[in-house]
């Protein structure tokens, strides 16, 4: 199925909350709400709740002047779940919220905080303190915890025939949050990919460009930087003529300029659109070896030698699940290849 590139403000989004606009607290925790009831053995587990089937999640409940984000009524208990975009939460805000609870129920609340990391900095904190004395169970929950859960939901076929609106949003969720930089995930860095062809060596010193399938996409969008893997057969054949030392392994790295998937027919006018200049000779040398319509084009900055003694597949198998046989699309991180290098 195609699809078309999708942007808001003139930023590309690739999930439906994010085409509604930017980071919002009261959306990020009403689609908590909505994923904690429909899948509340999995989030009860993660925000420190046993839940029953005759439960209630109440979203943005209003009480007294209080506007509580989550709220999880049970049996004579309430829970509350309180979302902060920081890594911080108000203590005056929770305080008033639990004190408001237990005059209402007589009890004290269990509470869970979810935010960007405030554990650390409120268990040193005096006036949290009076916090956790207020509450029957406290616990500090991260996005980052939540975009795993999510992740985990869409793995699990079984939730596809059980909750399947449920999946969709748990999918958008976590894609959401990353694209919001919510959550502390190791980013891909450097593209890493075998170039085994003298076309493919010309694309790369002489016109800064590697191609390859379209379908590679979503695994090359995110990269930085581009290493490219020249294999030893390679290596060989063109070690005599070529002017760049090249040796079996990655020596190699350039900046990654743009990554876009072009019709083949249109090569030449895109690569004319940005300046290059060489963009008819390019255009040709990539046709010449890509019969499919499509083709994705790497544009890269200089190739920069990083390494006299290339990292071989051996050595990158030694820090890295990598064998000794084609690579396909791979992504690792700077500190990766750095420490490889040093095997």
């Amino acid at each position: 199925m195609t699809s078309l590139r999708l942007t808001r403000a003139s930023q590309d989004v690739q999930s439906f909350l994010s085409v509604l606009g930017g980071l919002r607290e009261t959306r990020l925790t009403a689609v908590l709400g909505f994923l904690v009831a429909q899948f509340p053995t999995e989030f009860g587990e993660l925000l420190g709740f046993r839940h029953a089937s005759t439960d209630e999640i109440l979203v943005e409940d209003t009480d007294e002047g209080d506007r509580y984000d989550v709220l999880i009524r049970q049996s004579g208990e309430t829970h509350i779940i309180e979302g902060k975009v920081g890594p911080t939460q108000s203590v005056t805000q929770l305080l008033r919220y639990i004190q408001s609870l237990r005059r209402k129920h007589g009890r004290k609340p269990a509470l869970t905080v979810v935010d960007d990391g405030s554990e650390f900095r409120h268990s040193r904190d005096r006036a949290f303190d009076a916090v956790k004395r207020r509450v029957k169970a406290l616990k500090f929950v991260t996005w980052t915890q939540v975009a795993a859960l999510c992740r985990d939901i869409v793995r699990k076929q079984r939730n596809h025939a059980t909750q399947p609106t449920g999946v969709v949003i748990a999918q958008e969720f976590a894609i959401h949050l990353k694209e919001n930089h919510m959550t502390k995930e190791t980013h891909p860095e450097i593209y890493l990919r075998d170039v085994s062809s003298t076309d493919s060596v010309q694309l790369y010193f002489r016109h800064r460009l590697y191609k390859c399938q379209s379908n590679f996409y979503n695994s090359a969008r995110n990269n930085l930087y581009f290493a490219p893997y020249f294999t030893r057969q390679m290596a060989d054949a063109i070690k005599e003529d070529n002017l760049v030392p090249v040796g079996e392994g990655i020596s190699f790295v350039s900046r990654v300029e743009s990554v876009q998937v072009v019709e083949s027919r249109d090569l030449q006018a895109y690569l004319h659109e940005h300046g290059h200049s060489h963009a008819k000779e390019a255009a040709a040398l990539i046709r010449k070896s890509h019969k499919e319509r499509d083709v994705l084009l790497m544009r890269l900055g200089e190739p920069r030698l990083l390494f006299q003694s290339p990292v071989t597949k051996t050595k990158l198998a030694k820090k890295l699940r990598f064998g000794v046989g084609a690579m396909g699309s791979r992504s690792c991180t700077f500190d990766d290849l750095l420490c490889a290098s040093q095997c």
